[in-house]
């Protein structure tokens, strides 16, 4: 799976769409299938800062946020 090639990477940002109810159940897929919990700690889950973004555009630019954020705070 994607999400799985993209923790055994040295991504500044890893996010991941959906609910926290639907994260909850990932990380515990991800924990079955071998994944450390320091990687599933990397994912940024809802995906995106909360501006409470109304449509994809608006989601979009979260991400995009979020990803800038990541990176600049990796110096």
């Amino acid at each position: 799976p994607a999400l799985i090639a993209a923790l055994a990477t040295d991504a500044a940002y890893v996010g991941a769409l959906g609910s926290r109810r639907s994260h909850a159940a990932r990380r515990e897929r991800l924990s079955t299938e071998g994944v450390t919990d320091a990687n599933i700690d990397r994912i940024d889950a809802p995906v995106g800062i909360d501006i409470g973004a109304i449509g994809p555009s608006e989601i979009a630019l979260s991400i995009a946020a979020a990803m800038i954020g990541a990176f600049h705070a990796r110096g």
